[in-house]
């Protein structure tokens, strides 16, 4: 069984697309998925430093105990948790996936936007 993981929000409407999008683009069978109300903001601004232990700290368990092979933060259209525009919210998902790949060198990790038809589109 291979694993990655999703950094997503906690908005159900992203949850499947998400899902979907990882399981073929890193070839795997399972996506653990760690939520929150806009976790790209949340990492990126690293101000609440609790809240980034805790989103690491679950990212942790599906690295160590699961294998993860990649990491995917996510950002999408009408966040309530993050309601920046899509600009904005593609500088605080890169900002966090520079923030992941220090954390996580030996895993891939990449930026991911759910746009308002809910297609998922890689941040770059």
């Amino acid at each position: 069984m291979r694993f990655c993981t999703a950094i997503n929000c906690m908005d159900g409407r992203v949850q499947l697309p998400v899902i979907q999008y990882l399981q073929k683009r890193f070839n795997v069978d399972f996506v653990d998925s760690v939520t929150e109300a806009g976790p790209n903001l949340i990492l990126s601004e690293a101000r609440n430093n609790n809240s980034i232990q805790s989103i690491l700290s679950r990212v942790n368990i599906s690295v160590e105990h699961h294998g993860s092979v990649g990491i995917a933060v996510v950002g999408h259209h009408s966040c309530a948790g993050n309601p920046a525009s899509r600009d904005e919210q593609g500088a605080h998902t890169l900002n966090a996936v520079q923030l992941l790949r220090q954390q996580y060198e030996n895993v891939e990790v990449t930026g991911l936007w759910v746009d308002s038809h809910w297609d998922v589109h890689e941040v770059n």
